[in-house]
């Protein structure tokens, strides 16, 4: 069974998603106190997390953040902010998905069963092997970027970008293979989630100070190459 751990002050809302996921058999915890949300995410060890942004004490960005820093547990963002800059923030910050209330309920199961299956199930990783390519290497099973440098951990989607990029090199991945491969739906993506999460790993190639680069191929997709001296 697998357990979902809801962060939501709105209780209506938030026995709404109990409900609604209890239905098919999801153990699911709400948040008790919520300045020790970090305490009872590792006592319950959840396989998902859904999260609000205006939270008391501290945001949702903020949480992503701490959760992100321990766990590559997939994280659902539910937030009545519109804003792209807030769901591009959302995604900034460790979440890997971002619904706007008020949502379906469908939506978000949807989202909560692609999500495990591409996390535990059926399409999670089952290939460990390590590939390198220049001074890089991309480790699933720590689920890390890697070079002599410096590592750095990637988010669940980050992790499927890169294996696909990884194996495909040099050649180019199709926009819509890599949506494909990371979304069970495509209708519920929303239109820049790709380009953030490109972003995101670009940045953290940067960070690890890698020779290799994603470069955008425009009206194909997304291409990695090493960096010419």
């Amino acid at each position: 069974m697998y357990k979902i751990y809801i962060i939501e002050d709105d209780a209506n809302i938030a026995s709404l998603i109990v409900e609604h996921l209890a239905k098919y058999q999801f153990e699911c915890f709400t948040v008790q106190q919520f300045p020790h949300i970090i305490e009872e995410f590792n006592t319950i060890q959840p396989h998902l997390v859904i999260m609000d942004i205006n939270l008391p004490t501290y945001d949702g960005y903020f949480w992503s953040r701490k959760i992100r820093q321990l766990s590559t547990c997939p994280i659902i963002i539910v937030s009545a902010r519109v804003n792209d800059i807030d769901q591009v923030y959302g995604i900034e910050n460790g979440a890997d998905d971002f619904i706007t209330k008020p949502f379906s309920l469908d939506v978000l199961m949807a989202k909560v069963n692609g999500l495990l299956r591409r996390t535990y199930g059926e399409y999670a990783f089952t290939e460990t092997t390590t590939i390198t390519i220049a001074n890089t290497t991309l480790n699933p099973d720590t689920v890390r970027l890697q070079t002599k440098a410096k590592e750095s951990l990637l988010t669940l989607k980050e992790m499927q970008l890169s294996k696909l990029l990884f194996e495909a090199y040099p050649n180019v991945v199709p926009r819509q293979k890599l949506l494909s491969a990371i979304w069970d739906d495509e209708t519920f993506v929303e239109e820049n989630t790709l380009s953030v999460n490109i972003g995101r790993l670009r940045r953290k190639l940067e960070a690890v100070h890698s020779k290799l680069e994603i470069k955008t191929i425009r009206g194909l997709g997304y291409q990695l190459v090493e960096e010419s001296e």
